[in-house]
């Protein structure tokens, strides 16, 4: 298997900071847009989600174009953010820790999406508990999937209609395994082939390959059982990941640590695996800040959401809002 290394730029001229708006909003989840020329990003506490515009410079604007919230939006405690498009049209799905997951739409004619949700997942068919963490599957996003950290599950729910958009309340899928404790995010390749669950409880995070064997609605189910563990001891609180769109490397931030880690794949006896050590590790923000907000917090103070499109990076934090970085991926071999 050919070596992928990877390079991330975090020097100061060359990551983009942007606050928040206010001094109340705490960045949780990001994501980018299909496009890559829009950011969403979840803050928990105001129950908002603010979107930011890629300038023509390449840089994303300093200022929320657009916002998710109020009434209208029903939005309780928004964690997760996630993007998909179908047709002309851009979805964006916003997982909340209640126990929902609100779906938002833009149609082709419009700039925003709508400010009220177009569907809701929702009650007590969809076995969500404390959802922090959603994703559309891909390659076609026909499913939607969304963390559990109280039940240790990941559901997963089929999309019935595209236009108006429609997926089933009950999930079709349920993934359990004894190594899920406390599922805090979830990530999946571009190709849909593996999905890696940061294990906020335990400090590990547990990697799944799509199954090949056909199950009883024709589509395809992940597990029964991890092919990959990482359980390094330099994990603390995992919160979220994301894999690279090349090397399938994966990012995972910690909260209750100053860095974000970096993960490689292997071949193994035709398997492919990830590394129990990180590749690379690179400090989030100042140590000074870490410090004075995780001596009252264990689980707090280290980055939170995180998204990749193409070769950039966006991190997000309570402490610092949200990074974007510019990184490299080099094959050898």
């Amino acid at each position: 298997m050919p070596i992928c290394q990877i390079e991330i730029d975090a020097s100061e001229e060359s990551v983009q900071t942007i606050r928040p708006p206010g001094k109340l909003q705490r960045f949780e989840g990001v994501a980018f847009a299909p496009m890559g020329n829009v950011i969403a990003v979840a803050t928990s506490d105001t129950n908002t989600v603010f979107l930011y515009r890629q300038d023509a410079s390449g840089r994303f604007e300093e200022m929320p174009y657009s916002s998710l919230e109020g009434q209208r939006a029903k939005l309780n405690y928004p964690h997760d953010v996630c993007f998909a498009r179908y047709g002309d049209s851009e979805v964006l799905a916003v997982a909340q820790r209640g126990g929902a997951i609100a779906i938002y739409e833009k149609p082709v004619t419009c700039d925003s999406f709508t400010p009220d949700p177009a569907f809701e997942i929702y009650g007590p068919k969809t076995k969500l508990d404390y959802s922090d963490g959603v994703s559309f599957v891909p390659p076609d996003s026909a499913c939607l999937a969304a963390c559990n950290l109280t039940r240790g599950t990941i559901s997963f729910y089929r999309l019935l209609e595209a236009a108006p958009i429609r997926f089933e309340v009950e999930p079709v899928f349920e993934l359990k395994h004894e190594s899920l404790c406390n599922p805090d995010g979830l990530a999946f390749s571009r190709c849909g082939q593996w999905l890696a669950i940061a294990n906020h409880g335990n400090h590990s995070v547990s990697i799944f390959s799509r199954t090949e064997r056909m199950w009883r609605d024709g589509k395809m189910k992940y597990g029964p059982r991890p092919i990959t563990i990482i359980k390094d001891p330099a994990l603390r609180h995992p919160h979220s990941l994301a894999f690279t769109p090349e090397g399938n490397h994966l990012v995972v931030t910690n909260a209750g640590a100053n860095y974000f880690s970096i993960y490689s794949p292997r071949k193994f006896f035709l398997r492919t695996q990830w590394s129990q050590s990180s590749v690379t590790q690179k400090t989030f923000g100042p140590e000074s800040i870490f410090r004075e907000v995780h001596a009252h917090n264990k689980m707090e103070g280290g980055p939170k959401g995180v998204a990749v499109y193409k070769n950039s990076l966006a991190m997000c934090s309570p402490e610092h809002g949200l990074k974007i970085y510019t990184f490299q991926e080099r094959h050898f071999g």
